[in-house]
């Protein structure tokens, strides 16, 4: 199956590597790359029905595979569900998505005025907070 593979490990999906896709664990059989992405085998998937079984499906590796981050990084899925919080600490949503973004991430949040989509800079969200489960998303008129 042709896996959109956005890992910083160039060895993610070497033989034997372990991932989970959507509870289940896949064990890569092997992989290589082609002109359509990543082509990868798994196994116990044994023909086009049962890879198609997975389409659509995440594939993430247990934290414990993930590699150190700096103390201004986070992963995506840390920051979903992460309340936002004006710096006087009013609610004004919580984290629905992180947009990925060359330039720069966005996060989406879900407000009471409707959602909103913020750039993901120190200057407007100057702290993020994931043991205590917030953030904070600065009050510039427009922006919130």
């Amino acid at each position: 199956m042709v896996v959109d593979s956005d890992t910083d490990h160039p060895g993610r999906f070497a033989p034997g590597a372990v991932v989970d896709a959507g509870g289940a664990t896949l064990t890569v059989a092997s992989s290589q790359a082609t002109a359509k992405g990543l082509l990868v085998r798994f196994e116990g998937v044994a023909d086009r029905n049962a890879a198609e079984g997975l389409r659509g499906l995440r594939l993430t590796i247990a934290d414990s595979e993930r590699r150190h981050l700096e103390a201004d990084e986070f992963w995506p899925d840390q920051l979903l569900g992460l309340e936002a919080r004006t710096p006087d600490g009013s609610v004004i949503g919580r984290v629905t998505e992180v947009i990925e973004g060359v330039g720069q991430h966005r996060l989406s949040l879900s407000t009471d005025s409707g959602p909103r989509v913020i750039p993901f800079v120190a200057e407007l969200v100057p702290i993020v907070d994931v043991a205590h489960g917030y953030l904070v998303v600065a009050t510039i008129e427009g922006l919130i």
